[in-house]
């Protein structure tokens, strides 16, 4: 898998809270993370961009749409950083 968005890490708090409380509106997802509404939009369009959430209306509220994670994207993406990780801690011998 290549990554070719930016993962901030205001951008992964996003995901995580998504991740960890299911679907919500941008307003809960910055009331439950602590972050300015303004980081988590532009996180929420980056998180978008790569596929690794999607937006869909609420219908009990049109004014606030609903983003759900994309929790096989996400396994891929714990995979890959796992790989990374142990891959770093490799020791190169000559």
């Amino acid at each position: 898998m290549s990554l070719h968005i930016n993962l901030t890490k205001s951008t992964l708090i996003v995901l995580d809270e998504l991740a960890k409380d299911g679907p919500m509106c941008p307003q809960e997802i910055a009331n439950k993370s602590g972050l300015a509404m303004r980081t988590v939009t532009l996180a929420l369009k980056t998180l978008q961009s790569g596929n690794f959430c999607r937006k869909v209306p609420n219908l009990s509220d049109m004014r606030k749409p609903l983003y759900h994670a994309d929790i096989d994207k996400i396994m891929e993406l714990q995979r890959n950083h796992e790989i990374w990780r142990s891959l770093i801690n490799l020791r190169v011998t000559r």
